[in-house]
């Protein structure tokens, strides 16, 4: 039925048309059906899982052409052109309620079934609430009362008829019972109620599949606690490396999640058992691969904590706690989050009773916050026996930070916008183009001239200068004169002079070209052991003969003829 919702097929105005061949001799039956109404399309069931596949679907303008046609329907034909073929034209509406409903009703039972075996309860007892609940909805839809204190005949075999209707459709599910019992409700069947209006309902009224889908919607998906209903949530992935990867989650942060699916009473241990195996990545993954998949959700917890819990003990926890102070350029509401995170850890190791949190949390962070100012607007050491929550101690200091924060935003705005009319002002001042352009041309030149004169005397200082200079060392040289000359180098020959340069060249001349590149794929800085590329023999062969060449060139330089 599928094929029908996709296509949105109005059911109460459509046929469904079983027989034809698709070739010519099917225009007689579509020239039959469109004698009754307009016809507004025609569709062909494709989908092989479909009851009515390779049948055709006929959907009229109007549902008049189908009150027409209904007389007539189941309606059977052969076709004057082939006697062979023999078409069958039903009401849709029929045929998917058949479908529909008895799908509906397998599962809706199905469902009851499951829900009174993990309740505990008699099937018979959960349809029997099922049953009540439908007359309760049909009494707030459509409420047909009798104000009589007690049922006429009609009425009480009426009501039978609904119950034996009722017995025959959900019987085949029911669990035999005692005489008793069967006695009991055939008691209570019977005996019509004293002070109740009892509503007339008959058969297609008690199971249409629109009532057993508000059932299914209001008992099944709005009361079910079945074990598997949070199956969709979804734990974080942990693998215990270190330095720990992005996309992961610490311990703690895992641990928090797990104990959450844990306090779920919709979730069941085997669920959350998978979900934890789901969750894990090796090396974290490697710790509990012996453990046996149908063990407790509570054996891996033990000995994942085992391996990555907290192993300092609670007093130590505290300690630490008690040394945390705030750090250069932490904001406080930072500071009260990290003293918040080593209480908890504190708390959990058993360092510090839960009741005292509050309290502790208060105290250190007075001890440990530099911000006197802050401490001193919202009082706070005058509320450490009588602490706030975290929750509004921290919203007490954001809001705090936040108008701080606004405070200096406003006076470096208003001190920058007083430096610039400053600024404007000084621009005012010195804005002098408009009077020079009234001067005459004369002084203009007049102070040009002077300036040249004195960039003239500048520079005739600096020369008289700089020959000061140059006369004062001529004049230290003789007074180093009475000092014993020394005597001059005896001159070596050419051929020892060639000698020296020579050396000296060789001296300076670089050394032997070596191989600067890898021996395995042939790039350069690195070598064969750090390389990580393919091997590519084609550039290994021309870097060695670069390499032989430069090193022959080398010798040549060294040992010319």
């Amino acid at each position: 039925m599928e094929f029908i919702e996709r296509n949105g097929v109005k059911v109460p105005n459509s046929v469904v048309v079983s027989g034809l061949t698709g070739s010519d001799c099917d225009e007689e039956m579509f020239t039959f059906l469109r004698e009754n109404g307009a016809i507004n399309r025609t569709l062909k069931v494709d989908d092989t899982s479909s009851e009515l596949h390779s049948q055709v679907i006929v959907e009229y303008s109007s549902g008049s052409a189908l009150q027409t046609l209904q007389p007539l329907l189941p309606y059977r034909c052969t076709l004057a052109n082939d006697s062979n073929t023999v078409c069958c034209v039903r009401a849709l509406a029929d045929v998917y309620c058949q479908g529909a409903g008895s799908k509906i009703t397998h599962t809706y039972v199905g469902e009851l079934q499951r829900v009174a075996k993990l309740s505990g309860r008699d099937l018979e007892a959960v349809l029997k609430e099922a049953l009540d609940h439908i007359g309760e909805i049909i009494d707030s839809s459509e409420p047909v009362e009798q104000k009589s204190p007690a049922a006429s005949p009609d009425q009480t075999s009426e009501l039978n008829l609904s119950a034996s209707q009722s017995q025959a459709l959900f019987g085949a599910h029911l669990k035999p019972t005692s005489d008793d019992s069967r006695s009991h409700h055939s008691a209570n069947s019977l005996s019509p109620p004293k002070h109740r209006s009892v509503p007339l309902l008959d058969s297609m009224t008690l199971n249409p599949p629109e009532v057993q889908k508000v059932i299914v919607e209001h008992i099944v998906r709005s009361e079910d606690k079945s074990p598997f209903a949070g199956s969709s949530v979804r734990l974080r992935i942990f693998s215990g490396k270190v330095p720990k990867p992005y996309s992961e989650v610490d311990y703690d942060t895992w641990r928090s999640q797990v104990g959450l699916m844990l306090s779920d009473p919709s979730v069941h241990d085997r669920e959350v058992t998978r979900r934890i195996l789901e969750s894990l990545l090796s090396p974290a993954a490697d710790i509990i691969k012996h453990i046996s998949p149908e063990s407790a959700a509570t054996t891996y917890l033990q000995l994942l904590d085992s391996a990555y819990g907290i192993v300092e003990d609670g007093e130590e926890l505290f300690a630490q706690f008690m040394s945390t102070l705030q750090d250069a350029g932490e904001k406080p509401s930072a500071y009260l989050q990290r003293l918040q995170s080593a209480l908890s850890q504190a708390e959990r190791a058993g360092g510090v009773l839960a009741r005292d949190m509050n309290q502790h949390l208060l105290k250190q962070f007075c001890r440990g916050c530099w911000n006197d100012s802050l401490l001193a607007d919202l009082q706070l050491e005058h509320k450490i026996k009588h602490p706030p929550p975290f929750a509004e101690l921290l919203l007490l200091l954001r809001t705090a930070e936040n108008k701080h924060e606004a405070k200096v935003a406003r006076r470096k705005q208003h001190l920058s916008v007083a430096k610039q009319k400053t600024s404007v002002h000084s621009h005012t001042m010195c804005n002098r183009s408009v009077v020079s352009s009234v001067v005459p041309v004369e002084p203009v030149s007049t102070e040009m001239s002077e300036l040249r004169k004195e960039l003239a005397q500048i520079k005739s200082q600096l020369t008289s200068i700089l020959k000061l200079k140059s006369e004062r060392k001529t004049c230290v040289k003789p007074e180093s004169s009475s000092e014993p000359l020394r005597q001059p180098r005896p001159t070596k020959p050419d051929h020892a002079q060639k000698k020296e340069r020579k050396t000296l060249a060789k001296k300076n001349t670089s050394e032997k070209p070596k191989p600067w590149y890898c021996f395995r794929c042939g790039e350069d800085g690195h070598i064969v052991a750090n390389c990580e590329a393919e091997a590519n023999p084609a550039l290994v062969a021309a870097k060695r003969r670069e390499l032989r060449e430069k090193q022959r060139a080398w010798e040549d330089e060294q040992n010319p003829l």
